[in-house]
């Protein structure tokens, strides 16, 4: 995911596996292998050191050929190695954040529409921390066919419970989310969803997400028009 120049030849490498992220250290070319650079699955090989865990072996498992020949996915890909970084700091005893990432890559480099693939990423991350938004009916009073989103407040609202900071949303925006966070990739690959649906859902959750993880703020133009 990352690499960072050390002292002595060595580098800091940061990778993301079904165990979570570890940080270790390599004295492995790059130039010899090829195999460290960011958006490579590798099949690593251990040992203990002083500090680090030490990268004895690297073998490759795959590469994503169609994100690194196209500026747009390179730079969606980008921003979801650095939301993992943000999201999932540690290692971790479930599969599931590796998963997604491997799901989300692989279907960035399958052609999905990118629009659709970052918002639906973004709500599958907030399941898996137990922070996504609410859109389905009003996060305070349950009533259904809530017109307001608020991001403070944590999700969809009605007239009757908005607050300051709220922003009115059409029905379909909030339909349109209800429906990334339970579709599966392929479903999503069969939707049809209105345009205006699909980039007002990505604005919202581009504040979401600028509000939960700061630091991604910096990602500017995936968050204003991802696929452009």
């Amino acid at each position: 995911m990352r690499r960072q120049p050390l002292r002595d030849a060595q580098e800091l490498l940061v990778l993301f596996s079904p165990q979570g992220r570890f940080d270790c250290v390599s004295r492995i070319s790059v130039k010899r292998t090829g195999l460290l650079e960011p958006l490579t699955c590798i099949v690593a090989h251990l040992r203990l050191g002083r500090s680090l865990p030490v990268l004895q072996e690297v073998g490759l498992e795959r590469t994503f050929p169609e994100i690194l020949s196209d500026f747009d996915r390179l730079e969606l890909a980008g921003y979801l190695l650095n939301l993992w970084v943000e999201a999932f700091p540690s290692q971790s005893d479930s599969v599931d954040p590796y998963r997604l990432l491997r799901l989300s890559l692989d279907s960035l480099e399958a052609g999905l529409e990118p629009v659709w693939l970052v918002t639906w990423t973004e709500l599958q991350v907030m399941r898996l921390l137990g922070g996504a938004p609410q859109t389905r009916r009003c996060l305070r009073c349950g009533a259904q066919s809530p017109g307001w989103f608020s991001v403070e407040a944590g999700g969809a609202l009605c007239g009757g419970c908005r607050s300051s900071g709220c922003v009115q949303v059409d029905g379909s925006v909030l339909e349109w989310l209800a429906f990334l966070q339970r579709a599966s990739l392929l479903k999503l690959a069969a939707a049809q969803p209105a345009a205006a649906a699909v980039m007002a859902g990505r604005k919202l959750m581009a504040s979401w997400v600028r509000q939960v993880f700061p630091r991604l703020a910096r990602f500017g133009g995936v968050h204003a028009n991802p696929g452009h």
